[in-house]
């Protein structure tokens, strides 16, 4: 729920309109459709860490599952990253943060069981879309600013 609040908040909405307004759109068009398999990959890999995560949340800590549960939204979040950039000329500092917050959970949940690793990946992207939601109360949403 959180990685399509994160996804869908503003650029989702406008893109079409920045591969419109875009001078090259054939070019914006492309480079949209890798930032999506950046972001489609993140969700896969989360999607299969959480399940490991809900499989066994109190198991013996496992360093591939920190890869998926953790790795997996952060993947997303590298996507998301570009494909804001690309649409608002921009990056939201919720995703620098997010990227940061989620290096900084594999020391913490490393020798942890994997409740640790959801748990924190779960506030890290709450925390991003309540970030989204507080910055967007009373705005309207920002008109697309294509780079390409």
């Amino acid at each position: 729920m959180q990685l399509w609040r994160i996804y869908f908040y503003r650029a989702g909405l406008v893109l079409p309109l920045a591969i419109t307004a875009a001078q090259d759109p054939t070019r914006q068009s492309v480079a949209a459709a890798l930032t999506h398999l950046i972001m489609i990959s993140g969700v896969v890999l989360a999607g299969a860490g959480f399940e490991l995560y809900i499989i066994e949340p109190t198991g013996r800590p496992e360093p591939n599952w920190l890869v998926a549960i953790l790795g997996g939204p952060a993947l997303f979040l590298l996507g998301r990253a570009p494909f804001e950039l690309q649409v608002f000329g921009r990056i939201s500092r919720s995703r620098l943060v997010g990227l940061l917050a989620f290096g900084l959970l594999v020391p913490a949940a490393w020798p942890a069981p994997p409740l640790v690793a959801g748990a924190g990946a779960t506030v890290v992207l709450a925390g991003i879309a309540v970030a989204d939601a507080r910055r967007a109360h009373g705005r309207a949403p920002a008109p697309p600013t294509p780079l390409m």
